[in-house]
């Protein structure tokens, strides 16, 4: 199966460029990915010797994409989208860091921007997203470039420098997964996280939360010197702005767990987790591996490059897949440029990307929207309710991506 992804900001979820994570799969063999993208260069004859998702996105190409997207296109019954919503999964680990379970990570985030407005509602997003990075802000060198998890590699193109292979059978333990929840297919979804990203990609951590509006919530600021005391002093001020709302009584149950969160940023000081809690890349290979092995079958992952597969990543991805019962023999990676099956890939994930992206907004396109859902995972990590019934609607709940190894 050829995977690739589209929207990646590493652990800076509320800052990145983008507000969706798509990571799309497929299952063609390479002579037909290859006879699918000739047609794609046919129809669009662009001079472009790369062509990516914004070739087809592009208004004159609308017919290609609804072709490529259509039942009767190349790919359909033989790709697979999982979509993240990034706010929502910040909102999700918080939740289940401090309470020990996400279930009431939905009602919180569905409720949040009404009831305490979206400057302070945003507050509450930027710090939490802060509290929960491994190295919350970023460190930086003398020379102020930020400085990555201790033996990983930056992420700020997302992209390795050269291919990690045909990732062994790694000897010992696999890693824990607490609190996995089963997926459609029966298999847990995985673990979240990469090295933080490049140099102005940071979410300040300290001193006062800024809203939207660029000014301050009231109450913060005053003695945020750590992540802890900006998340928390942002969590006091809304409970005192909304007292007798169901979200303010959500984060009351949030602030009496400050010691949780106090454990879990010494834990990420001292030595940080391998697979970090915040990056939807993780969970997403994983459940990937979950549905195309579904029944038993065996599958390899061919991956275009990522500087966040490490090998001592990809060889536990691989081991704790196993150990749940999901059959996944390798994950390799590869150039995207070099196999046409990880082009495609490519395509359909940026193509989810901005669809799922536009649909959030409110401004989403009912035809291209409906041409995607098909492919869409009912597990898919999302939370806001409108846009998540018109791109997957076989899903009541919204998934979650449980971490391994991830020190929560």
């Amino acid at each position: 199966m050829a995977c690739d992804e589209s929207g990646s900001d590493g652990e800076n979820l509320l800052g990145g460029n983008t507000d969706v994570f798509a990571h799309a799969s497929v299952a063609l063999p390479v002579d037909a990915a290859a006879e699918c993208v000739r047609e794609i260069r046919h129809r669009i004859r662009s001079p472009a010797e790369e062509y990516k998702a914004n070739h087809l996105l592009r208004e004159k190409h609308r017919a290609v994409l609804v072709w490529l997207l259509s039942a009767d296109g190349p790919i359909h019954g033989r790709a697979h989208v999982h979509l993240t919503e990034k706010a929502f999964l910040v909102v999700d680990r918080a939740v289940g860091l401090l309470l020990g379970d996400p279930a009431d990570a939905v009602s919180l985030y569905r409720q949040g921007p009404e009831v305490f407005g979206t400057d302070a509602w945003r507050t509450f997003l930027v710090t939490a997203n802060a509290l929960l990075r491994v190295r919350p802000g970023g460190p930086r060198n003398r020379g102020g470039q930020a400085v990555p998890a201790t033996g990983e590699t930056p992420d700020a193109a997302g992209k390795a420098p050269q291919a990690a292979g045909e990732t062994p059978h790694a000897a010992g333990k696999a890693p824990h997964a607490a609190g996995e929840t089963p997926h459609a297919a029966g298999k847990g979804s995985s673990t979240a996280g990469e090295a933080p990203g490049a140099a102005g990609e940071d979410t300040p951590a300290t001193g006062e939360a800024p809203n939207t509006a660029g000014k301050a919530l009231p109450g913060v600021g005053e003695a945020s010197g750590t992540p802890e005391d900006a998340f928390f002093a942002t969590v006091d001020a809304l409970v005192r702005a909304a007292p007798g709302s169901e979200a303010a009584g959500i984060l009351r149950r949030l602030a009496a767990h400050r010691q949780r969160a106090e454990a879990y940023r010494n834990r990420m000081r001292a030595a940080p987790a391998l697979f970090p809690v915040l990056n939807p890349l993780f969970p997403a290979l994983r459940h990937t591996a979950a549905h195309w092995s579904a029944g038993g079958r065996p599958v390899v992952l061919v991956h275009d490059r990522q500087n966040a597969l490490t090998p001592g990543r990809t060889a536990r991805i691989v081991q704790a897949a196993r150990r749940d019962g999901i059959a996944l023999h390798g994950l390799r990676l590869v150039d995207s440029r070099d196999d046409a099956r990880v082009q495609i890939a490519d395509f359909l994930a940026g193509i989810a990307r901005r669809i799922a992206s536009d649909e959030l907004a409110g401004t989403g396109d009912p035809e291209l929207t409906a041409c995607l859902r098909p492919y869409v995972a009912a597990e898919s990590v999302w939370g806001d309710a409108r846009s998540r019934a018109r791109l997957a609607p076989a899903g009541e709940t919204p998934g979650r991506a449980t971490e391994i190894n991830s020190g929560v």
